[in-house]
C-alpha cells in the first residue's frame, strides 16, 4: 500500500509540473502579433497600429517606441489623448489583452524605415517596420546599364582601331627598310 502512495504521488507531482511547463512556453507572442494598416506612408502620413488579442495581459501599461531617422517628431494619438514624442507610454492592453487600434503620425521630415516596437514588463511584444517615403535607389537601373555596355563596347572597339593602326604601321615600317 505505501508503494501504490508513492507512485501516486509522483504521478500527481509530474502532472502538475506537465500543467505548467506549457504555460511558460507562451510567454512569447506569435512574431505577427503587431499589425499596421499599410506598411509604407508618405512623410506626415499616419498608420493604424494594433496587437492582436492574448498578447498582454488585460488592462497592463503597454509600451510603445518607435526607432528611425526624426522619430522624435512621431505623434502617437488615441481617442481622446495624443502625445508627440518618440515613446508611447500611456497605452493599455484591452480586455483581450490586445491592443486597441492607435494612430502613429509621422512628421512631414521623415524619411525611411522606422521600426515600432509594443511591449509590456510581462510580455517582450513584437515590431514591426514602416517605410516613410521611397527609399534611396542603390542599384543601377536597365538605362544605366545599357549606357555601361554602350560605353565599354566604344572602348573596345578604339582600343581594337589603335592595335590594329599600330600593327599595320610597324609592318610598313619593317618593310619599306
Amino acid at each position: 500500500m505505501p508503494r501504490r502512495l508513492s507512485r501516486f504521488a509522483a504521478a500527481s507531482a509530474l502532472a502538475a509540473i506537465l500543467t505548467l511547463v506549457p504555460v511558460a512556453a507562451f510567454a512569447y507572442p506569435p512574431n505577427d502579433a503587431a499589425r499596421v494598416t499599410q506598411t509604407s506612408v508618405d512623410p506626415g502620413g499616419s498608420v493604424q497600429l494594433s496587437v492582436a488579442a492574448d498578447v498582454f495581459t488585460p488592462g497592463e501599461q503597454v509600451t510603445i517606441t518607435v526607432r528611425g531617422e526624426n522619430a522624435s517628431g512621431v505623434t502617437f494619438a488615441m481617442v481622446r489623448t495624443a502625445l508627440e514624442t518618440r515613446t508611447y507610454t500611456d497605452a493599455r492592453a484591452n480586455s483581450d489583452g490586445g491592443l486597441d487600434p492607435l494612430t502613429v503620425t509621422f512628421p512631414a521630415d521623415a524619411a525611411g524605415a522606422y521600426t515600432i516596437a509594443v511591449f509590456s514588463p510581462s510580455t517582450p511584444g513584437d515590431t514591426v517596420t514602416v517605410t516613410v517615403g521611397s527609399l534611396s535607389v542603390t542599384g543601377i537601373d536597365s538605362q544605366s546599364v545599357l549606357g555601361i555596355w554602350v560605353g565599354g563596347a566604344a572602348l573596345i572597339v578604339a582600343g581594337a582601331l589603335i592595335a590594329v593602326t599600330a600593327t599595320v604601321a610597324r609592318h610598313r615600317r619593317r618593310h619599306a627598310d
